[in-house]
């Protein structure tokens, strides 16, 4: 069928405009991920958390994460069914209720009793921290899922051949406003305090829900059901593996030497992940019936015989894995090994940070002109040789090895993203656009959580073990001024050996990564 010029001049121009008011979605609830960062001091104040239960302010932000998580699979289905403009718009009411609430945790906190939830174990002590908490779920429930229905979005208006660099786009600007959250948050904070960050949001979306429904066309409702009990299993793993990891390093991370009964609820940490084993066996059991019956589970798990999408899967997850490694681990490196203030970690991991957009949008460009495979490929072995120069930072390493190592891998992990996202869909149906998209971006954040338990697991128990090997020489007299010098110098020692360590673990992650990436599709 002949499309006149000025048909497809408007076809491309609505495309453009769908993707703009898409990545523009993406990029207000990627800020929100970070957005807190410079803001938890004054949170924790203004919540009254007290100095020993600091670790409890993570929540904060595990609480978006595991939301984010959760939502992702389920949202990018519903999105295939109903429609990504009715989705989008859902999405973005969400996210805005969610945000409301966030600013009034602390009136919502002094003005109703949450006692009742001492009888299921939560600490009362800050009710304010509990509503946050709550909200933050909810505001990333609906954020979370508006990555896959935007990538989805991606797929619906651009063929193969043009994809890769939509999908680009949409990955530079999720990067990109994880970058400049801590930023934006700091200003806000610094001029009309933390709840502002989260009453702007309203008036935003407000005026991108009328972008959504004025540029995004509507899509003719499938007669199919939500896969809830699907969604439910899948879900309740989730959760069940975050808070049994979390739990796992605060038992790493409590004092060997005091052994009080506040210890002993650890011990149960193991039936959590046993019971993240058991939903999830139930879930995928649920799933392969589903879809035997020909109706839609949240993740037709069939798609993952397909060997371009299975590989394209494992890299998400290792690539997910090694680069929540590098964003912990550098800040960290920073403050405790060269002594250095929270500015320099900043603005450290913002040597990284920054060049994962612009691999991004590179990746994309390159996608269609030497294959996903290649692609990716020409990211891991940058983001393998930045973990390797960051496993050789000597103990008074300085910042031109910090720069180079965080630029050349920061780079290497942008180039990945649009090899998966463009591989993911390119491997599917038309109607599994959602789905597969959620799959891919849920794994990435799924090898996060593990590889964030990882870093503490392994990392604090060879610290542990390293600080009780200390041999001062003999006639020194214990605890007194040259002792303790000596010994503060031998656990920096032994902080730089185990920091070094894990940053050549990440290194072999991305190296073992590009196995499956020689797997990924051709476009």
């Amino acid at each position: 069928m002949f499309i006149s010029k000025e048909n497809q001049e408007q076809q491309r121009r609505a495309a453009m405009l769908a993707l703009l008011t898409a990545c523009t979605a993406v990029f207000l609830t990627a800020l929100d991920q970070t957005v807190v960062v410079t803001a938890l001091p004054q949170i924790i104040t203004d919540l009254q958390i007290p100095v020993v239960q600091l670790d409890r302010a993570a929540w904060i932000i595990s609480g978006y994460l595991l939301g984010y998580v959760i939502a992702m699979p389920l949202m990018g289905r519903v999105s295939d069914m109903y429609g990504r403009r009715r989705v989008f718009i859902i999405c973005l009411a969400i996210f805005a209720l969610g945000s409301l609430f966030c600013g009034l945790a602390p009136i919502l906190g002094s003005a109703i009793d949450l006692s009742f939830l001492q009888n299921i174990g939560l600490n009362v002590n800050s009710p304010g921290l509990i509503w946050l908490v709550a909200a933050r779920f909810v505001q990333a429930a609906g954020g979370g899922a508006i990555v896959p229905v935007a990538m989805a979005i991606a797929g619906d208006f651009y063929g193969e051949e043009r994809r890769s660099v939509a999908l680009g786009l949409i990955g530079m600007v999720t990067e990109a406003g994880g970058v400049l959250g801590p930023l934006y948050g700091s200003i806000i904070v610094q001029n009309w305090g933390w709840q502002t960050i989260f009453y702007l949001n309203l008036p935003i979306v407000a005026i991108l829900l009328f972008f959504v429904w004025r540029f995004i066309p509507p899509s003719v409702p499938l007669k199919e059901r939500i896969d809830l009990p699907g969604a439910l299993l899948l879900g309740a793993s989730l959760v069940c593996l975050s808070l049994g990891l979390s739990q796992e390093a605060v038992q790493i991370t409590s004092t060997t030497t005091v052994t009080t009964a506040t210890n002993a609820p650890t011990q149960n940490n193991p039936w959590l992940l046993v019971a993240a084993l058991v939903f999830l066996a139930s879930f995928i059991a649920l799933e392969i019936y589903t879809e035997r019956r020909k109706n839609w589970p949240v993740v037709e798990l069939s798609i993952f015989k397909r060997p371009a999408f299975s590989a394209t899967s494992l890299l998400s997850l290792l690539v997910g894995a090694a680069l929540i490694i590098a964003m912990a681990d550098i800040p960290i490196f920073i403050a405790t090994v060269l002594a250095r203030p929270p500015l320099d970690s900043g603005l450290a991991l913002l040597r990284l940070t920054a060049m994962i957009p612009v691999g991004a949008l590179l990746g994309g460009w390159l996608c269609a002109r030497i294959t996903c495979r290649w692609t990716a490929i020409l990211g891991l072995i940058p983001a393998t040789i930045g973990f390797w120069l960051m496993h050789l930072w000597p103990l008074d390493v300085n910042w031109t090895q910090i720069t180079v190592s965080t630029l050349i891998g920061g780079l290497g992990f942008g180039l990945v993203i649009a090899p998966i996202g463009t591989t993911a869909i390119n491997s599917v149906s038309q109607r599994q656009i959602g789905m597969a998209s959620s799959a891919v971006t849920a794994l990435r954040m799924v090898g996060m959580i593990l590889g964030l338990a990882a870093l503490t697991s392994w990392g604090l128990g060879r610290f542990r073990l390293l600080a009780a090997a200390f041999n001062p020489p003999a006639g020194l007299s214990p605890f007194s001024t040259e002792y303790n010098n000596l010994y503060a110098k031998y656990l920096v020692s032994s902080a730089h050996e185990v920091y070094t360590a894990i940053f050549l673990a990440a290194g072999i992650l991305c190296l073992i990564a590009i196995i499956p990436a020689l797997f990924l599709k051709r476009p």
